[in-house]
């Protein structure tokens, strides 16, 4: 089986919340994100979310993958594939096409695995939606 570790190595990121960081509000990531630190908020976008050990995050997750190494309190909604390290913990609801967790995990929630199609279409109602904080007239 495949080492889902997440460690300081392997990941270069386009946007990080460090270990001694907090952020609240709306994050719009279609790179790599990674948390290391605390957020509290949505992420919206069609990227990748890292959560690493250290990383709380209370909020919903869209994403287009998402790896859980920290913890989690909210709902994550991943378009390809959802995995829970043996580190991670979430506390709500899951849906995605996929989905691998790690013994010793915890997972207190809902978990659906739906087609591409259903996903997409959250997808379409809640990332979508989104609108630019900074308008092209600027």
């Amino acid at each position: 089986m495949e080492n889902l570790e997440i460690n300081k190595e392997n990941i270069a990121a386009d946007s990080i919340i460090g270990i001694n960081n907090s952020f609240s509000g709306e994050f719009i990531s279609n790179g790599l994100l990674r948390i290391d630190g605390d957020f509290k908020g949505t992420i919206k976008g069609y990227g990748k979310v890292l959560v690493g050990e250290g990383g709380r995050i209370q909020g919903d997750i869209y994403a287009k993958s998402i790896r859980i190494g920290g913890k989690i309190k909210g709902n994550v909604y991943a378009l390809e594939r959802v995995d829970i390290l043996a580190t991670g913990k979430l506390i709500g609801d899951l849906y995605t096409k996929a989905f691998r967790a790690e013994e010793g995990m915890f997972l207190k929630g809902l978990v659906q695995i739906l087609p591409e199609e259903k996903l997409k279409k959250i997808f379409d109602e809640n990332v979508n939606n989104s609108k630019p904080i900074i308008e092209n007239d600027f």
